[in-house]
């Protein structure tokens, strides 16, 4: 009984030691080695390509979302331009920003044709103490009296009213600048596909830049 046990114990050993070379990995499919097997690397396609980087590297290797807009566009160009933003890019992805440039009216008198008539004019308003100033850097106004300059008619037409009610000859309103309403369209956070295709969405909206902004 003892010799067979003895006889199982070696050809257990000779076994387990022939395992550990290897020689039996054809016969049972099982490798001492395991996953650290030297096969799988050399089984490797290209491994010198492969690198591995920090994730500081990648943040800068992939451009971070940027602000650009586009723009004015009157009302008659933003069609065109919204369309191209709707074709091109998910919805909520940009913004209409829609800014207001107030106009600017003057009340005032002339131009006189003759210095002598200006001049009368004026010493009876200082003798009335009704306040004016010379037009000046007013092409096409001077010589004349400017009353006062407002962002709105109606503000104009109030003082010409006042003016007229105080027995102000020919007082007038005159629009200097009129309003006018501008039209951006803006991308607060452009990623890198979208940073990409701005060339190609500028031309499609008839844009003539994209500038840089601040998301708010």
């Amino acid at each position: 009984m003892l010799r067979w046990l003895l006889v199982v114990l070696v050809a257990a050993n000779l076994a387990f030691f022939a395992w550990t070379q290897g020689w039996l990995t054809g016969l049972i499919g099982l490798s001492p080695q395991g996953d650290r097997e030297p096969e799988r690397l050399a089984r490797q396609v290209q491994p010198q390509d492969i690198q591995i980087l920090p994730p500081a590297t990648l943040a800068r290797r992939t451009p971070a979302p940027v602000c650009v807009e586009a723009g004015p566009f009157s009302p008659a160009e933003l069609g065109r331009a919204e369309t191209a933003l709707r074709t091109a890019l998910p919805e909520g992805s940009w913004q209409l920003i829609t800014r207001e440039k107030p106009g600017q009216w003057m009340v005032y008198v002339g131009p006189y044709a003759k210095p002598e008539l200006m001049q009368r004019r004026m010493d009876d308003l200082r003798k009335r103490q009704i306040a004016f100033e010379e037009a000046r850097n007013l092409p096409g106004y001077e010589p004349g009296l400017l009353f006062g300059r407002y962002g709105t008619e109606a503000d104009a037409r109030a003082l010409q009213a006042r003016l007229t009610a105080q027995k102000v000859k020919y007082v007038r309103v005159v629009r200097l600048v009129a309003p006018t309403t501008a039209h951006t369209l803006r991308l607060p956070r452009a990623d890198a596909q979208t940073q990409a295709n701005l060339p190609r969405l500028r031309e499609a909206m008839g844009a003539r830049a994209w500038v840089a902004c601040s998301a708010p």
